[in-house]
């Protein structure tokens, strides 16, 4: 008993210090060391709140008979040193694996792993040298499994993400009372994010947005009174976070995009129809107007899941739905606005983030299922 309890003090790890947690968060700006990854590493926390780490992985392990522990002496380590940050590097779960698995880990020798720890700390320095932004990330996704990491087509991260605020609970109640607890849920989820941004001090802000459709505009909604905000597509196709259309072989083609108004007779109901990743139909938005409207229709040419990705169509969109909207209301002092988009979730943000709380009347948020008859359904007003 006695030789089993010196052994388990012998292979007891050393604490890091929280200076020492931050410090190896930093110098790896929050991304996967390993040479040729640029997974940002977000994993959820246990009370479903912030978190931030990837697999605090050994160069040197820990205990006899673990992936390069018998050159521990040879590199100046021993039993009460091999726990400092010398000797740690932030990896993602699968790289953090490669390295240690019995039939992989001598392709991973010391020299190879203190190498790229030098090359990934050297290269996060060179942001800060270039004054690399920090940023706090909203990971919002209500749809589908969580995020583990954020991906992105850039060689290069944007800027050195020091904390995220995440969601990834799946929305399936769209009874009047799930949405309703959804809502209120969204408006706590952005105090924390607001919180967070301060705490931090960070100078700009990301939002990786996947959920039902009146849920991000009512987030965007919220987050008009932020730091700077860069809103994300997600890319399907190549599992990819998109804003700005920055390839050259990928040219920006023409959205067609148009408008219409019809303000025949007298109403002070205004119905607003976007139609981007689909076609809004004026009956459908019918089923729940009952009563006398006026429409302004916004669509594109061709609408498709695939045509609205990047920040230069958003925008165009964003603008084209805020200034026409914004003087038919001049106009008529419209009482409600009943709005039914079909569109990417990025760009459902930005149209939250285009409703003014004291310049716009109440506005009727719907989701749409094409299962469901009437196709689309009320959700919540804001």
């Amino acid at each position: 008993m006695a030789k089993k309890k010196a052994e388990a003090a012998a292979n007891t790890r050393r604490k890091l210090l929280t200076a020492e947690e931050y410090y190896l968060w930093m110098v790896g700006g929050g991304i996967c060391s390993f040479r040729g990854c640029q997974k940002r590493l977000i994993l959820t926390a246990e009370n479903g709140q912030l978190s931030n780490v990837g697999i605090k992985a050994h160069i040197i392990g820990h205990k006899p008979g673990s992936a390069r522990h018998e050159f521990a002496e040879e590199y100046g380590y021993s039993k009460d040193n091999l726990e400092q940050v010398s000797n740690l590097m932030y990896m993602c779960y699968d790289h953090s694996k490669l390295i240690d698995e019995k039939h992989t880990r001598q392709d991973y020798p010391p020299d190879l792993l203190f190498g790229m720890k030098k090359d990934h700390e050297d290269w996060v320095q060179s942001w800060t040298e270039n004054n690399k932004k920090k940023s706090i990330a909203l990971i919002f996704k209500k749809l589908g499994p969580p995020l583990t990491a954020l991906n992105f087509r850039d060689e290069q991260p944007p800027t050195i993400l020091i904390e995220a605020i995440e969601d990834q609970n799946e929305f399936t109640d769209f009874t009047e009372e799930g949405w309703q607890q959804t809502k209120q849920s969204n408006e706590e989820l952005f105090e924390r994010f607001k919180a967070s941004v301060k705490q931090h001090k960070a100078d700009v802000a990301e939002i990786f947005p996947l959920s039902p459709i009146p849920l991000l505009i009512h987030l965007g909604r919220l987050s008009t009174d932020t730091v700077p905000l860069t809103i994300y597509q997600y890319d399907r196709d190549n599992e990819i976070w998109v804003t700005d259309n920055n390839q050259e072989d990928t040219a920006t083609d023409d959205l067609g995009l148009v408008h219409t108004v019809n303000q025949e007779g007298e109403s002070n109901v205004l119905v607003v129809t976007i139609s981007v990743s689909g076609t809004v139909h004026l009956e459908d938005a019918e089923e729940h107007v009952k009563m006398p409207y006026h429409h302004l229709g916004i669509s594109i040419s061709n609408p498709g899941v695939k045509r609205v990705l990047y920040k230069d169509h958003v925008k165009l969109i964003q603008k084209l739905f805020k200034d026409k909207t914004e003087e038919l209301l001049a106009a008529k002092r419209y009482r409600h606005i009943h709005l039914f988009y079909a569109g990417p979730a990025g760009l459902a943000i930005e149209l939250g983030r285009s409703i003014h709380p004291t310049m716009w009347p109440e506005v009727s948020l719907y989701q749409y299922n094409v299962r469901n008859n009437p196709v689309y359904q009320y959700a919540f007003t804001i």
